[in-house]
């Protein structure tokens, strides 16, 4: 039985604040909503913070990507964003295409100097029929031609580096700097200014020689001039200046760049012919080739025009034994240069006199090397030629730059040769090895000759002739004689191929 609470009692409960079953429901429903209010308060005050570092990253990644966006390069308009541009994907190549093939005859055309402008070879490959690049590439009176090799190591760089300055002038007029390209009719003026030309290949080698060579192709030309000025000047002009003085000119070129190179762990060849006036100078530092060549044209009765539309076949076919080049005139190599190997005793000598290897393959005395116990490459290392620009780690035991200078006087040459008589046709060509060690003088000549000289025969030499059509021609030709240089098959190692004519 339950009993009815006194008053009293509840009078007191109030008194001691002891809540009822109804009042304590209600504290504890209350503290419950309290604790709900804070933990809400927590969990929005996160989601805010959430969300404004979400803001803040994508404000972030939104002005990052227009910034990156605004700096890409785009072959139309290099200044505004591509957004803005509305031509067509075909008109966005055809653009860089031109801009591509522009850019290459105009650096070749401001390359000049007040000793002559440079002109360069393009890589094979990238050749294309544009006229403009062409003509500096290839003209009626000379060629220029590269091809990078296939290997991976040391450099997957071409190394070659060839020169060739029409017009060279060592006087400090620039008027006589500006190349010459018409054609010398008459054969028999050896003293026209315009006839003068600096030639030059350099054939780089080991992990640093494409940069040597690069070096030694700028600075050999350009230090030459600099010295035949300097002795004009000190003479004040009133003296020629002597064969000796120049020989030793271009001797203290080789040095100076040999011992000025901006690298190690490398080197160069180097071989050049410079024409001052009746005289031609030709210098040669290591294993790559130069020769000087008389082409004497068949006579008008002997010219066989089936031979000539088979040549023409030739050039344009793949390779094959089946069909060769038929030369109708006939080619006589005057001159060629000695390489430099360690074989040879002169050379071996030297080297042995101050304490140097050299290993010669029995077999194969050419493929003779310089050895030496490399720092750099932290083993025995041979190099192939007892000459050369660079190679610091091979000047101890004898590998030096000095070059072997041989000098043709042109009159004589002319003379002796009955050049104007005959109608003959003196050309001069230059190579790296892997042009010459893949073939013989003889068949790099009668090609180039077949190029330079023959083809006009079919085609009708005279003034109103397309210089184009003759030189894209001989631009084919160049092609034909690097992919006959070059081994059977893809795979097989094939070295840098470069040479200027």
């Amino acid at each position: 039985m339950r009993h009815r609470s006194d008053p009293a009692d509840d009078d007191q409960r109030k008194e001691h604040n002891y809540p009822r079953g109804a009042d304590r429901r209600h504290h504890h429903d209350s503290n419950q909503l309290q604790k709900q209010v804070i933990q809400l308060k927590r969990m929005m005050r996160m989601q805010n913070q959430v969300l404004i570092g979400l803001s803040s990253f994508f404000v972030l990644v939104i002005i990052s990507t227009f910034s990156l966006i605004q700096h890409l390069p785009h072959p139309n308009d290099e200044e505004r964003p591509f957004w803005e541009q509305h031509r067509k994907q075909s008109q966005q190549q055809q653009q860089q295409e031109k801009k591509s093939q522009v850019l290459i005859p105009i650096q070749v055309l401001a390359n000049c100097t007040h000793y002559g402008c440079r002109l360069h070879p393009v890589e094979m490959t990238q050749l294309n029929n544009n006229t403009t690049l062409r003509s500096f590439i290839a003209s009626p009176n000379h060629i220029l031609m590269t091809h990078k090799s296939n290997r991976k190591k040391p450099a997957p760089v071409n190394q070659d580096r060839a020169i060739l300055i029409p017009s060279f002038s060592d006087n400090m007029s620039k008027n006589d700097a500006v190349p010459h390209y018409q054609t010398n009719k008459s054969s028999s003026n050896t003293t026209n200014p315009h006839d003068n030309f600096f030639l030059g290949v350099f054939d780089g080698h080991d992990d640093n020689g494409h940069q040597i060579a690069q070096f030694a192709a700028q600075e050999v030309p350009a230090r030459i001039a600099s010295k035949i000025q300097n002795v004009s000047l000190i003479t004040k002009g009133n003296h020629t200046i002597g064969e000796e003085t120049i020989k030793q000119i271009i001797t203290r070129t080789f040095v100076e760049v040999d011992s000025n190179t901006p690298v190690t762990g490398g080197g160069c060849t180097a071989t050049i012919m410079l024409r001052r006036k009746s005289t031609l100078f030709m210098a040669n530092t290591g294993d790559s080739t130069s020769i000087i060549v008389v082409y004497n044209p068949p006579p008008p009765s002997h010219y066989d025009q089936q031979k000539a539309k088979s040549n023409e076949r030739y050039i344009v076919s793949p390779r094959s034994p089946d069909i060769q080049l038929h030369l109708q005139g006939t080619i006589t190599i005057h001159y060629q240069n000695k390489k430099h190997k360690a074989h040879f005793p002169e050379e071996h000598a030297r080297i042995d006199s101050l304490g140097g290897r050299v290993h010669i393959p029995p077999k194969n005395p050419m493929n003779s090397r310089v050895i030496v116990r490399s720092a750099l490459h932290n083993e025995d290392v041979g190099l192939a030629m007892s000459r050369s620009i660079g190679d610091s780690e091979w000047t101890a035991v004898g590998v030096i730059p000095d070059p072997d200078v041989v000098i043709l006087d042109l009159n004589k040459f002319w003379s002796d040769n009955d050049i104007k008589r005959s109608g003959g046709k003196v050309f001069a060509i230059l190579g790296s090895d892997g042009l010459f060690d893949g073939r013989k003088a003889e068949f790099v000549s009668s090609h180039l000759a077949y190029g330079l000289f023959e083809y006009n025969l079919n085609h009708g030499e005279n003034e109103d002739v397309d210089p184009n059509f003759s030189s894209n021609h001989l631009i084919e030709v160049g092609k034909k004689l690097v992919n006959m240089a070059s081994p059977l098959k893809e795979e097989w190692y094939r070295d840098d191929i470069t040479f200027v004519a």
